[in-house]
């Protein structure tokens, strides 16, 4: 599973209560195998609804950019 659907799912189910919150956070960092630090699974839990979205927003940018850099390397 990618890690926003890791994200998405621990997040609706602390939300929803089916899982206290602490514990998502920690199934959440132990999920993204060091990816996540507590700090940073806290965060993704609290803001789960617009996760993917950001992470979609950033897959652009560098997309975007590697593209641009491609037709003009820097100097």
């Amino acid at each position: 599973m990618a890690l926003v659907d890791d994200i998405e799912f621990y997040g609706r189910a602390a939300d929803a209560g089916d899982m206290p919150r602490d514990q998502a956070v920690r199934a959440l960092a132990d999920a993204s195998n060091g990816g996540l630090t507590l700090a940073g699974s806290e965060s993704s839990i609290n803001n789960w609804q617009t996760a993917r979205s950001r992470y979609e927003a950033i897959a652009k940018t560098a997309a975007d950019s590697l593209r641009k850099w491609a037709q003009e390397p820097p100097r």
